[in-house]
């Protein structure tokens, strides 16, 4: 899934209010080979809490995980990464996810322009003995960049992940980065283009590369909906996946 994530993003240049709360939830499906001859499939299906006051955003997502495939695969979305560990049994496990907490601040919002800078964390809450997680917590920074052109929207956004290091693995720590475009197609709906890139985590691995196209539809000042697609160009990236989320602000 978009490192960005592509659930987040609002119909044009994001504007923040002095409170505000938001509730999500959703499924999001996803199947690759990650590398291995047997597919991984998962469903992750998260509750995300947001919460914006003044220039902050404060972001919780809190997943339920599936996941059916050979057991280097570990973890999902943005945070699933392919163990070189020469084990690859096939199994499949279910369980709660790993927890992520993110902030960011509004640096910038002058005119058609937006920067925010945002730091993240990883909690490794998820079961590393059924392959939901790394069993480490990882640390992120980056920097989002927004820019409105009439009813387009240009975004962009550069991080660095620090990686937590299983028992004998020494895992590589990425830059990630992500280009996008949206366009407001009516006052309630838009849609969108996103490539998402991270650098490979092992020396034997693979970099993720991403393509995710989405819909976002508004249907009253408080709902939401959104679907989007993703297809993967690398051995670490799903061969295809998708998604339909809502959401609820208060």
């Amino acid at each position: 899934m978009r490192i960005l994530p592509v659930v987040w993003l609002a119909i044009a240049l994001p504007s923040h209010a002095d409170n505000s709360l938001s509730f999500s939830t959703g499924l999001d499906f996803s199947t690759g080979k990650y590398g291995a001859t047997e597919s991984t499939d998962t469903l992750y299906m998260p509750f995300g809490i947001k919460y914006e006051t003044d220039d902050w955003t404060f972001r919780a997502t809190i997943p339920y995980v599936e996941s059916t495939g050979p057991s280097t695969v570990s973890g999902s979305g943005a945070d699933r990464i392919t163990l070189n560990n020469g084990q690859s049994t096939r199994r499949k496990e279910a369980g709660l996810g790993d927890i992520v907490l993110s902030g960011s601040w509004s640096a910038l919002q002058q005119g058609p322009w937006l920067v925010e800078l945002a730091a993240k964390v990883k909690l490794a809450t998820a079961d590393k003995n059924k392959g939901l997680s790394t069993g480490e917590n990882d640390f992120s920074v980056q920097t989002e960049v927004y820019r409105t052109l009439a009813s387009h929207t240009l975004f962009g956004t550069l991080g660095y992940k620090k990686m937590g290091d299983p028992d004998g693995t020494d895992l590589k720590d990425p830059f990630y980065a992500s280009l996008g475009w949206s366009f407001r197609a009516t006052p309630s709906s838009a849609l969108g283009l996103s490539y998402d890139y991270r650098q490979k985590v092992q020396e034997s691995g693979s970099p993720i590369r991403e393509l995710t196209g989405f819909v976002t539809h508004k249907l009253d000042p408080h709902w939401k909906l959104q679907g989007y697609l993703v297809s993967g160009y690398s051995n670490a990236s799903p061969d295809v996946g998708g998604g339909v989320f809502v959401f609820y602000t208060y």
